[in-house]
C-alpha cells in the first residue's frame, strides 16, 4: 500500500459562558515531556494528509506534527511555531474559533489563535492507535474514531476523554465521522464494518452496505446524500441517512482515500492523483492530476477551484497551469 495510506494506520479545558455553550480554552497536561515539532524550511511541501478553514485562513497538518496555514487562498504557506506533537497527524476540523487536529499516538491537540500556535490534550504511545477522525459539536460533545475499533468520547469539550465503543466484538479501523442533517452520524470503517448513530454516540448499530472492503472517507453532497468510499474506487450512497445503501461506479480502480463535500456534489481524491467528483443527482466525473501524486484531502475555496492535501504538500484543482501546485517555500 502506499505511503500515504501507511500513514494512516502505522484527540481542552472548558469554562462555561452559558447554560448551553462551552468556550474551549487550552490546558497543558501537567507533568509530561514534550516534543514539540521541528521548524523546518519546507514544510508545506512534505506529507499532508488533511485541510480545514476557519476565520478565511487554511490549515493543513501531515507527518511529523506539521502544520502549515496560508491567509491567501493557499498561493503561500507558513509552518506554525508551537506544536506539541511530532507524531503524524491525520485529520483537522474547525468548531467556532478553535481548531483541533489528531492522529497517531493517540494524540489530540488545540488552537485558539488560527492555528500558529497548539497546546496538546491528549497522548499515549502506549495505545498504538492513531486517530483518523473527529466530529464536535458546539456544546462540546465531541468524538474521535480510530485504528482497532479505536473510540474516545468527550461531553465537556475535551477536558476529559472516556473510552467508548461501536462495537465490543470488532477491533476494524474506524477511518471517517459524517454528520448528516438530521443530525445522525455515520462512520466509514474497514472490511465492510461501517456504523450509523441516532444519538449522538451513545449507540451505534451497523450498517448493511454493499461492498466488503475498507472505505476511508464519508462526505456529505449538497443533495443531501452521504458518500463512503475507499479502497479501489469503491463509492457508496446513502440518501436516507445511511438506512439504505447502493454502490455507483467510479471508472477508476485506484482509491479514494479523502474528500469534501460543497454545494454541488462531492469531490474525492486518491492514489496517483485520482479525482472523481460526483454531481447532485448521481452523474460522476474522474479526472488525473497532472502530478499523479497521491492526495488524502481537499477543500473547496471561496472561488469554487479546490485545495487538494496529500504527498509532496498542497496543490489545486482544476489545474491552471503554474497554480496546479502551491508556493509556500519559506
Amino acid at each position: 500500500m502506499n505511503r500515504l495510506l501507511r500513514a494512516w494506520p502505522a484527540a481542552f479545558a472548558v469554562s462555561i459562558f452559558s447554560p448551553h455553550l462551552i468556550l474551549y480554552a487550552d490546558v497543558e497536561p501537567q507533568g509530561t515531556d514534550i516534543e514539540y515539532a521541528e521548524q523546518v524550511p519546507l514544510a508545506a511541501h512534505s506529507l499532508l494528509l488533511d485541510i480545514a478553514s476557519i476565520n478565511e485562513r487554511l490549515v493543513a497538518v501531515g507527518e511529523r506534527g506539521h502544520v502549515v496555514f496560508s491567509d491567501d487562498l493557499g498561493q503561500t504557506w507558513k509552518q506554525a511555531s508551537v506544536v506539541p506533537t511530532r507524531s503524524t497527524l491525520t485529520t483537522v476540523l474547525a468548531v467556532g474559533d478553535r481548531l483541533f487536529a489528531a492522529g497517531h499516538d493517540t494524540v489530540i491537540v488545540t488552537s485558539g489563535d488560527g492555528g500558529e500556535t497548539w497546546t496538546r490534550q491528549y497522548f499515549d504511545t502506549e495505545r498504538q492507535q492513531p486517530i483518523m477522525d473527529m466530529w464536535f459539536e458546539e456544546a462540546g460533545t465531541g468524538i474521535a474514531v480510530g485504528a482497532y475499533g479505536l473510540m474516545l468520547t468527550t461531553s465537556d469539550g475535551g477536558q476529559n476523554w472516556e473510552d467508548w465503543a461501536v462495537n465490543d466484538q470488532d477491533d476494524a479501523h474506524l477511518n471517517s465521522l459524517l454528520e448528516m442533517p438530521d443530525a445522525s452520524l455515520l462512520i466509514a470503517g474497514e472490511a465492510g464494518f461501517s456504523y450509523r448513530s441516532t444519538d449522538a454516540g451513545e449507540t451505534w448499530e451497523a450498517m448493511e452496505v454493499p461492498y466488503a472492503g475498507s472505505l476511508f472517507g464519508a462526505d456529505l453532497a449538497g443533495d443531501g446524500c452521504a458518500l463512503l468510499y475507499g479502497l479501489r474506487g469503491h463509492i457508496l450512497r446513502s440518501c436516507d441517512s445511511g438506512i439504505a445503501w447502493e454502490e455507483l461506479g467510479a471508472g477508476s480502480e485506484n482509491t479514494l482515500a479523502g474528500g469534501t463535500g460543497y454545494q454541488g456534489g462531492v469531490l474525492m481524491v486518491g492514489n496517483t492523483g485520482t479525482i472523481v467528483d460526483y454531481r447532485n443527482g448521481g452523474n460522476l466525473e474522474t479526472h488525473v492530476h497532472s502530478s499523479g501524486v497521491d492526495f488524502s484531502g481537499a477543500l473547496q475555496l471561496d472561488d469554487g477551484r479546490f485545495v487538494l492535501v496529500g504527498e509532496d504538500g498542497v496543490y489545486f484543482y482544476p489545474e491552471t497551469g503554474a497554480s496546479s501546485s502551491a508556493g509556500g517555500r519559506e
